[in-house]
């Protein structure tokens, strides 16, 4: 089952999923779990959740909650399992005594609600002068009895056999943890605080949760926000839509990009058919410099091509790797894949908990297999569905087939194969479910291929009073974290007035992806950009220029501040909101190396950079450009002559 992070995670991913659900992120179909060097539901690589991406990083906020929890029935269908504290906090209005109160969920499942303040208090920042704001950590996750299973959570060993022991560990308890308890929970809150109604905001999988409570306590919902959102209930057990909005999203790109023509989901289509007779694998820095052991085959492309769904670099690179590999060089497809692993655990189990993401996926997600039947039985039902698969819908997963699929770390479809057998099942929400006439408003990237744009329109179909905005050239969660200032401003006015208002910012407040045309080993594999000054000196210009635009795709996928470059030197960055990068012989191509100075004004997409060259070719250059215009022009000295290019910027 997928799991869906949320924008907090996001270069975690990569173990993503597809079988049970979405991250907050999703895990994927998994493959039978063997010995995992770090992880994923499926048994080889984990999907990394701590720490987060510098690029997902926000400014520590300063404000001080208020910090609170109230006991609750840990089964509320047998009063003798005992009691869990479910924990919240609770940030006043600037200006005494606000009549409203915000209530943001959190994505996974797994993730603290509460471990998330900062891009909450973020994103409503503007409205907090007259409104409060809540966050509740669901039961199993932070301050709410976090589910700690060591193994599970160390991502080590064999994955479902963790799985097994930790179900084991919860005992009666394994199916006490799903999105109906929860949402009761966060009833009792209010009722506790003495909150009548909430403006709910949900990303990703509490985009689920959201809807489960505003379903089960349609009186405590005044406005229902669901960003990055699937279905509470219908969904189909393969996930066919994800697939679906990964061509999709490939293609979109490519049609935006005027130095892009042809189907890209047919070249990769031609790539796995090549990779499943004749895989790569070799060494690659990832994007914090750590050399690391990489293999592509059909199965790890069908990965990479899920997790362009958290960023832009993959949909930036993965066509051109592709060309760079078909004509002899690895090393930019390698890179990708080493860039997109994760080789940690699962962090603090205060911050995330794998425990409490299964209990609720085994709990909430479809599932191929009956929940109350014997493992045997189940492994028995797990592979009848695949066989019937394979004979009734085999190109489901184009551009890969089944096989590939079902080997891919962007699938776990068996991760609750292991799961105990719930006591007394409680779904999310009785089916058929009665939705609510709360005034409702769905958001969804157009590029998200996580949390569907399908899914997203069956959501906003469910609601009878709904608003559905689809955001151009976005990903996995629209509004957090929203330099471009639309998709954030649209849900602080729908909070605010129960509408929505303007929503045409939408379709172009984020600049499309500009994607990778090459990766040339040497200048003179650039095009000669128009300008002035010798032709070999204006290809080195560009080369300079590329080198720049290369450090950005990196950062999105960054931990830590140090990284190194395509093929030789070191870079050092700092920064969030404005970002700095002070490269050292940077080496984007052989013959040019690239040193100085990159500030990124993010809330503009201002670039302005002052490099020296060295290598074959020598000189000082100016660069800059913006993302509104789009066109980079470099101008200086190279090889002793005044040069001045402009080219589209990388």
């Amino acid at each position: 089952m997928r799991r869906i992070w949320t924008a907090g995670v996001v270069r975690g991913a990569r173990g993503f999923w597809i079988g049970g659900l979405l991250i907050g992120l999703i895990a994927l179909p998994g493959v039978p779990a063997q010995a995992a060097p770090s992880g994923s539901p499926d048994g080889s690589r984990n999907h990394g959740v701590e720490p987060r991406p510098i690029s997902e990083r926000v400014p520590k906020a300063k404000d001080e909650p208020v910090v609170g929890h109230i006991r609750r029935a840990l089964d509320p269908n047998d009063p003798g399992a005992g009691r869990i504290r479910i924990g919240y906090e609770f940030y006043p209005a600037d200006y005494g005594h606000a009549r409203r109160t915000i209530l943001a969920i959190e994505g996974g499942p797994g993730y603290a609600t509460t471990g998330s303040r900062d891009y909450y208090l973020q994103l409503f920042r503007p409205l907090l002068a007259k409104r409060n704001l809540l966050l509740i950590d669901a039961r199993g996750t932070g301050r709410s009895g976090a589910i700690n299973c060591p193994q599970l959570q160390s991502y080590r060993g064999n994955y479902l056999r963790n799985a097994r022991r930790c179900a084991k560990q919860l005992g009666d308890a394994s199916d006490v943890y799903g999105s109906a308890f929860a949402a009761d929970d966060f009833a009792a809150v209010l009722d506790h605080l003495s909150i009548p109604r909430v403006d709910v905001y949900g990303d990703s999988y509490g985009t689920f949760l959201g809807q489960t409570f505003a379903v089960r306590h349609p009186d405590r919902v005044r406005t229902l926000t669901l960003d990055a959102a699937y279905p509470v209930a219908g969904l189909d057990p393969w996930y066919p839509d994800l697939n679906q909005a990964l061509r999709a999203s490939f293609r979109r790109v490519c049609r935006r990009d005027a130095s892009c023509s042809g189907d890209p989901v047919r070249r990769f289509a031609k790539a796995a058919k090549r990779l499943r007779h004749h895989p790569i694998s070799g060494h690659a820095y990832d994007a914090d410099g750590t050399r690391r052991r990489a293999r592509v085959d059909p199965g790890e492309l069908a990965y990479l091509m899920g997790t362009a769904t958290y960023g832009t670099t993959v949909y930036q690179e993965l066509d051109a790797a592709r060309r760079a590999w078909r004509a002899g060089d690895n090393a930019p497809l390698l890179r990708i894949a080493a860039e997109q692993g994760y080789y940690g655990g699962g962090g603090p189990v205060r911050e995330y908990s794998e425990g409490a993401y299964l209990a609720v996926a085994c709990n909430d997600y479809p599932q191929l297999w009956d929940r109350s039947a014997s493992p045997a039985t189940r492994r028995q039902q797990y592979d009848d569905a695949v066989t019937d698969l394979r004979h009734t819908n085999p190109g489901i997963f184009a551009p890969f087939t089944i096989t590939d699929w079902l080997t891919s770390d962007w699938a776990d479809y068996n991760t609750c194969l292991p799961w105990s057998k719930p006591s007394h099942w409680v779904p999310a929400v009785p089916e058929p479910t009665t939705y609510p006439t709360t005034p409702t408003l769905v958001l969804v990237g157009d590029l998200d291929s996580i949390t569907s744009p399908w899914g997203a329109q069956v959501v906003a179909g469910n609601f009878p009073n709904s608003h559905f905005v689809e955001v151009a050239n976005v990903g996995h969660v629209t509004a957090l974290a929203d330099y471009a200032g639309c998709a954030s401003k649209v849900v602080r006015r729908f909070v605010r007035t129960r509408d929505p208002g303007d929503t045409s910012c939408a379709a172009d407040a984020n600049p499309a992806v500009r994607m990778v045309s090459s990766f040339p080993r040497k200048a003179r594999g650039f095009p000669v950009p128009a300008g002035s000054g010798r032709t070999a000196a204006r290809r080195a210009a560009a080369a300079a220029v590329h080198t720049v635009g290369d450090l950005f795709p990196r950062w999105f996928a960054m931990y830590g501040t140090h990284g190194r470059g395509l093929r030789g030197g070191t870079f050092t960055t700092a920064g969030l909101s404005h970002v700095s990068f002070q490269m050292h012989r940077l080496r984007l191509v052989r013959d040019v190396a690239v040193s100085g100075h990159v500030t990124w004004v993010r809330r503009d997409g201002t670039v302005q950079a002052q490099v020296r060259l060295a290598g074959a070719h020598t000189g000082r250059l100016r660069i800059k450009w913006s993302d509104a215009t789009a066109r980079a022009v470099a101008k200086g000295r190279v090889d002793g002559r005044a040069v001045r290019i402009t080219m589209t910027a990388p």
